[in-house]
């Protein structure tokens, strides 16, 4: 997991953000206007120093601002800065100019395969943009299409999602790259884009995450799927035991639990429904499936070989979307 700072924000934020980041790349921009660049400079150059490295955006202004030709920029590096993002601003003779200096990373959401082509010699990265201003943010289908772009020629790729715990200017409404994200848990929204594009990595665009979140997106990076449940019946507890793994044989209504079979009897919670993202246990009445696990992946009416012992917490049901066969999950209390 990755994370943003910038010179706008409050030093308590910055500081928070980079403790739970506690090493490596963080986006910052270099092209605020009504940001003053000296004393933020400076305070890169002390992170840097405490193990970060940044990617900044640039531009014009940003660099008369900060004293520095466009043939000076391999400077940057003195305060960790190693990737520039090139968005708007620049002739296509200084793009490359800049990037014969130091790595370049472009606007993953707006560049054509012409453009891209034509920086073949310099492997740029694909860094996609974030959207202040509800209802322009990208949708899911033409994200795919650019990313595609980059993965297609084995390039980097960079994407945001919203922050959950502060929200930056100027509107204070999110920092997406999927319009669709604006408004979700930072935990949702990163499993979609790792679904969406396995191979971009995924920033937060302002402030740090909630700890549970983040625990949780860790744990997804080493391989295993966190499912928060509530409604828990007294009998089921044991759903709560260390992992689980999903069977291969992917089936249309439910995931289903690899070795869940067993005697247990469980207590009836049943709704009205087996609903999307309810854990369903077998009855003794179906036989040799008894006590085997399901998650639902869609509603199907009440069935009398089945009962609820539990369900996903409503803010997470879309996560059955990232269950695969074969692939680790754990339960946890919510």
């Amino acid at each position: 997991m990755l994370y943003s700072i910038y010179p706008t924000d409050e030093l308590d934020t910055r500081e928070e953000v980079l403790n739970q980041a506690g090493s490596g790349l963080v986006f910052t921009s270099l092209h605020i206007p009504e940001a003053g660049l000296g004393s933020y400079v400076e305070y890169l150059r002390a992170a840097h120093r405490r193990g970060f490295t940044f990617c900044a955006d640039i531009s014009p202004l940003a660099l008369e601002k900060l004293g520095i030709g466009i043939g000076e920029l391999g400077r940057l590096r003195e305060v960790g800065v190693e990737l520039l993002r090139i968005d708007f601003g620049f002739s296509s003779d200084e793009i490359r100019l800049i990037a014969g200096q130091i790595p370049i990373a472009v606007n993953a959401s707006t560049v054509s395969e012409t453009e891209l082509d034509g920086l073949a010699e310099f492997r740029p990265v694909g860094w996609h943009n974030y959207y202040p201003r509800p209802e322009t943010g990208l949708s899911a289908d033409f994200y795919v299409s650019q990313c595609r772009m980059f993965t297609e020629r084995g390039l980097e790729l960079y994407s945001f999602i919203p922050g959950e715990r502060s929200f930056r200017a100027p509107l204070h409404l999110g920092l997406p790259t999927l319009e669709v994200q604006r408004y979700r848990n930072a935990y949702a929204n990163y499993l979609e884009l790792a679904r969406l594009v396995p191979q971009a990595r995924i920033v937060c665009a302002e402030g740090a995450l909630l700890a549970r979140h983040l625990e949780w997106i860790r744990a997804f990076e080493t391989g295993v799927l966190t499912l928060p449940l509530v409604e828990i019946a007294p009998n089921a507890e044991f759903l709560l035991e260390g992992t689980w793994r999903i069977r291969v044989d992917q089936a249309d209504a439910s995931w289903r639990l690899e070795g869940s079979r067993s005697n247990r009897t469980p207590q009836i919670l049943n709704a009205s429904v087996r609903e999307r993202g309810s854990i369903q246990m077998d009855l003794p009445s179906i036989g040799r499936y008894q006590g085997e696990i399901h998650i639902m992946r869609r509603d199907l009416a009440l069935s009398q070989w089945q009962a609820r012992v539990a369900r996903i917490a409503s803010p997470y049901v879309d996560l059955v979307d990232a269950v695969v066969a074969g692939g680790e999950v754990r339960f946890v209390r919510f």
